[in-house]
């Protein structure tokens, strides 16, 4: 088994995790990777791939059965209450309290984090301003929308200015528009060094925003790169997509690395109406979990 680092520089290194609940369901199958400075890192699967789990773990919610988790060099399950101040959470479902102003929530949560009350004022008006939530700073979030409730756990989860944020599928529910806003929220973040992972099972999220990818299925990490690196082990440069009997009813797809040579080869077969395009990670995807998925 190759391990992961362990180096107390290393926002996340995880190694060999396994998690078993009472019953049999396996729902991590030895998951090792780690996380950079500075780094968005996206865990992408479909719903009920063990994403949640393993961020519960993470952080410090659930325990592994077996296998280590390190934050900044500290064991997660040995000192929970110090990994966990490492960290900012976003996770998945989390209700604010309604009847509290942005303004308040972020004040109060602040001074649980351990600041003044001088410092946990002034970091609460900085974080309204990041957010862009200026027009809703003494709005109770019972009155907030979607997005902006979001934009709060945003705020929660960076009071402290972690060097690890860890984001839950930070927008499911989301609009369009919420989406791009939060897009926007997680690479400034990013840019001012945080390092950041995130779960998602939305493919063009992934795609535009981390700079490096984990694939897991049915509890194990299928694959972990840069995109460009996935479709290149791949062979997955490029893609033809053509109708397998001439009416469109069905159609078939293959792939390869040179585009030129992908033209030909679907000429060869007598294929003459078809679609050239690149391909996205979505196709990685499928081709590492579909086994019917065509590669050649």
């Amino acid at each position: 088994m190759i391990h992961a680092e362990t180096d107390a520089s290393l926002p996340l290194a995880v190694d060999g995790i396994d998690k078993r609940y009472r019953g049999g369901v396996h729902a991590n199958r030895n998951i090792t990777l780690s996380a950079q400075r500075g780094e968005m890192l996206g865990i992408l699967g479909p719903n009920g791939a063990g994403k949640t789990t393993l961020v519960r773990q993470i952080t410090t919610e659930l325990l592994p059965t077996s296998g280590s988790i390190r934050v900044f060099g500290v064991d997660v399950a040995a000192d929970p209450v110090s990994a966990k101040n490492l960290m900012g959470i976003v996770p998945q479902e989390a209700q604010l309290f309604e009847m509290l102003t942005v303004r308040e929530t972020l004040r109060i949560f602040g001074k649980m984090r351990g600041l003044p009350s001088a410092d946990a004022r002034r970091r609460a008006d900085e974080l309204i301003s990041d957010l862009r939530l200026n027009e809703h700073g003494d709005v109770t979030t019972v009155k907030l929308s979607g997005g902006l409730k979001r934009r709060v756990m945003v705020g929660i989860a960076a009071i402290a200015r972690p060097g690890l944020v860890v984001l839950d599928e930070p927008t499911t529910g989301l609009d369009p528009q919420s989406r791009r806003d939060m897009w926007g929220l997680m690479r400034e973040y990013k840019s001012r060094g945080a390092t950041i992972l995130m779960t998602t099972h939305y493919m063009e999220e992934a795609e535009a925003l981390c700079d490096r990818v984990g694939i897991i299925s049915e509890g194990r990490l299928l694959a972990l790169d840069t995109v460009d690196n996935l479709k290149s082990s791949q062979g997955f440069d490029f893609k033809i997509t053509y109708s397998a009997n001439g009416d469109g009813a069905s159609t078939r797809t293959m792939y390869g690395k040179d585009d030129r040579e992908l033209v030909e080869r679907a000429r060869a077969e007598g294929i003459r109406q078809f679609s050239l395009t690149r391909t996205t990670l979505e196709d990685v995807y499928l081709a590492l979990t579909d086994t019917d998925t065509p590669n050649t």
